[in-house]
């Protein structure tokens, strides 16, 4: 139990708001924001799962931070939301349990269905979950349970390309430049694959570790240094890879004994990076600038090797939750994350 005096402490330090909606949470991500003068988005997207008759809603966010989010509309969805990701700023691609993926526009106050690439990832006679599902340009791409990676266009029904790119589950995929996408895999595989390749072979392969097969769970790019990775894993380890030495990871962290369901590094922020997990707890991983120059290690901490714990502030961005937090997502000032208690939780305004 939480004792009173840290609980006032959290409380000062950020302001957190909790918000019931009778649905487990898989995913929730910020919309791109319409105007580049306000630093904070306005809205956010929640999917559902685990239900008879799932949800993907769209929230808005007050700008009193003693207000909760509202909700602006749903939509039902037949099977679990895995994965939610803007194509642009009024269109998102979700990735769905029954193997699709569909393509929603918002449009005002509501949301409408434009495309659906149907049952894209399946085994033989059954269907299969798609996992993931990532955008650069105009290109989409989704990784499944069934190993596949797929290739699709907004404009055309089925994917144009498909590689059998694992004989595992596919956890994650991130696009670490224009033309090169990095899949996870749950027996703490990363590859790389180069789409402008005829060939349907890894042009690049790591592992998370030598003697064990440990699960990666979720993936993230810096923003500004694209060949910085970090990896969440089913131990609660987070791993920095750099895209230059790819085939040993730089930095390993151990974070809570639990997998991470989710890391991501601030979009604007870098030296900053925050992570949710099946723990119930959400971490907020920070440099120390001045642990940085005393120690003479580069100000880049993400890649200081096995001493970047010194140089790392962390602290919990509200207390450790009885249920698994399943996602985050940070820009701006603000934080959201929802998981397993039908919860979701938004931070107005981050202490950095």
């Amino acid at each position: 139990m939480l004792s009173l005096d840290y609980l006032v402490d959290w409380i000062m330090a950020e302001t957190i708001c909790a918000k019931f909606i009778s649905k487990k949470v898989r995913k929730i991500r910020w919309k791109p924001r319409d105007n580049f003068g306000n630093p904070n988005p306005d809205y956010f997207l929640t999917g559902s799962w685990d239900d008879q008759e799932n949800l993907i809603s769209l929230w808005h966010c007050p700008s009193n931070e003693n207000c909760e989010p509202t909700l602006v509309s749903s939509i039902p969805v037949a099977s679990d939301v895995n994965d939610l990701h803007f194509y642009d700023k009024s269109t998102f691609a979700a990735a769905m349990g029954n193997g699709s993926v569909k393509m929603i526009r918002i449009q005002g106050q509501s949301m409408q269905e434009i495309a659906e690439f149907q049952n894209i990832h399946h085994y033989r006679g059954s269907k299969a979950p798609c996992t993931s599902v990532v955008s650069q340009s105009t290109e989409i791409a989704s990784v499944g349970e069934d190993g596949k990676l797929n290739l699709m266009k907004v404009n055309n029904n089925k994917p144009y390309r498909t590689i059998e790119a694992d004989s595992c589950c596919i956890n994650a995929a991130i696009f670490s430049s224009q033309h090169e996408i990095l899949t996870a895999n749950s027996r703490g595989m990363m590859k790389m694959w180069d789409l402008r390749s005829a060939s349907n072979k890894a042009v690049q392969t790591a592992s998370l570790a030598e003697d064990s097969e440990v699960g990666a769970f979720s993936v993230d790019r810096h923003p500004f240094q694209g060949h910085i990775i970090a990896v969440g894993s089913y131990d609660g380890m987070l791993t920095i890879f750099d895209m230059r030495k790819y085939q040993v990871p730089v930095t390993v962290l151990a974070g809570p004994d639990s997998c991470l369901t989710e890391v991501r590094f601030h979009p604007d922020k870098a030296d900053h990076l925050f992570s949710s997990s099946e723990s119930g707890a959400v971490w907020h991983w920070s440099t120390n600038q001045t642990k940085a120059i005393t120690t003479n290690f580069s100000p880049n901490v993400w890649l200081s090797g096995d001493l970047a714990t010194q140089q790392l502030d962390i602290k919990e961005v509200l207390p450790t939750l009885p249920l698994a937090i399943n996602s985050l997502d940070v820009s701006g000032e603000r934080l959201i994350c929802g998981g397993d208690n039908e919860a979701f939780y938004y931070v107005p305004y981050l202490v950095f």
